[in-house]
């Protein structure tokens, strides 16, 4: 290609033979041809490597990049990004796909927004069995400012962090690689941070939901994946912000917390005895790291969130909490 990309899309590749195709065929026939793919192998073993190499061989405008190790899809993507040249850059899950319009609509939603940094796509989610679902209020926020919009990717409730954001911005804030499924949540709430104003288009981005996706099988990702608000406070300081954004992080993670206790109780006869005790040792490390004089007075007094004086108290509190809430949802359940 003479002239440099005006979008730069990053896949990060691991055994995905069975959805890549979708996937880099949906970059390939966008309306918007000025683009590059960047597909980055993550040490490959199914034979997802040949097919990345068949299509470069067919279009000039993939880039193949091999990571020496298996490192994970952050330092993947990072890797991507860093020998990518369009304007804007976006990354691309290798079992998810676009619309073919996504990446046109989302170019005009900048360009009528002047200094708009950072645009979120209309997710919409495909499950197992092949039906779709779509939180159409995570999909049409309009314009809202880049605090507004952290504050509503706190749990993820009311915006997406499916986007695509200027180079400059991208450049500023790499992949976060704290914690290898979920890291890249940090990333998407520093980059709304550094917004003066996010968007919302009507491009639209196809998730999928797999049975053996990290992120929805149980698993002690499910627990780990909280380590990441540790990291995120660092980041948070150390990029100047006030008491206000760090007690929101605090907050949420001290509620994550305690949701993974709830993990843990629910579906602990899932797992074996050693990851029992790995599960356990991951919260109890958590607990030991949150800062309590971030936390606002009302949830450190809520029933089942006190941090108690010792681990021991904390365990004892939290199966009491839980096996209660069972109990009056049962007790609800049978009145009805």
């Amino acid at each position: 290609m003479k002239n440099d990309p005006i979008v730069s899309v990053v896949v990060a590749v691991h055994n995905m033979k069975e959805h890549i195709r979708q996937c880099i065929d949906s970059v390939l026939n966008q309306s918007l041809q000025e683009l590059e793919l960047v597909l980055v192998d993550d040490v490959s073993t199914d034979g997802t490597a040949d097919i990345l190499r068949e299509y470069a061989e067919k279009d000039g405008r993939i880039m193949l990049v091999w990571q020496p190790e298996n490192g994970g899809a952050q330092l993947a993507r990072n890797a991507g990004i860093a020998v990518s040249r369009g304007k804007y850059v976006t990354t691309l899950d290798h079992d998810d796909f676009l619309d073919k319009d996504a990446l046109t609509k989302a170019l005009e939603t900048f360009r009528n927004n002047d200094g708009l940094q950072c645009v979120c796509f209309r997710e919409v989610r495909l499950l197992p069995d092949g039906s779709f679902i779509e939180h159409k209020e995570k999909n049409s926020f309009g314009l809202i400012s880049g605090e507004e919009a952290y504050r509503r990717s706190i749990g993820w409730k009311g915006i997406t962090g499916r986007m695509i954001v200027t180079r400059e911005l991208q450049m500023q804030y790499p992949f976060d690689n704290c914690e290898r499924v979920y890291g890249e949540d940090n990333t998407a709430q520093l980059q709304f941070l550094a917004s003066s104003s996010v968007a919302s288009c009507q491009g639209i981005y196809y998730h999928r939901l797999l049975d053996t996706s990290l992120s929805h099988k149980v698993s002690l990702n499910n627990i780990r994946g909280n380590i990441r608000f540790i990291n995120m406070r660092v980041q948070l300081r150390e990029h100047g912000y006030g008491s206000d954004i760090l007690t929101l992080n605090e907050t949420f993670f001290w509620e994550s917390i305690v949701s993974s206790y709830y993990y843990y109780h629910r579906y602990r006869h899932r797992l074996s005895e050693g990851e029992q005790q790995e599960a356990l040792h991951l919260i109890k490390y958590m607990r030991g790291q949150i800062d309590t004089t971030l936390l606002p007075l009302s949830t450190k007094l809520r029933p089942g969130y006190w941090k108690m004086p010792s681990w021991h108290l904390f365990r004892l509190q939290e199966e009491a909490y839980f096996l209660l809430r069972k109990f009056i949802k049962h007790d609800k359940n049978s009145l009805e």
